[in-house]
């Protein structure tokens, strides 16, 4: 499906939970990778959301 290391967030689409820093999501877009090493995928963060139904939380650190 794409090169191992480049997976892009929908992990929804492969049985998993996707998971998304609150701070992260307050940003009006999202950027990742497109599946490989050389492309970029830019959307709407609640066109994301929509798609995934990531679970929020406070997972960074400064």
């Amino acid at each position: 499906d794409c090169e191992l290391g480049a997976m892009p967030p929908f992990g929804n689409l492969y049985n998993m939970k996707v998971w998304v820093d609150v701070d992260l999501a307050k940003d009006e877009r999202i950027a990742f990778n497109a599946g490989n090493h050389h492309e970029l995928c830019l959307m709407s963060y609640s066109d994301f959301e929509q798609l995934v139904d990531p679970i929020r939380a406070d997972i960074h650190r400064h």
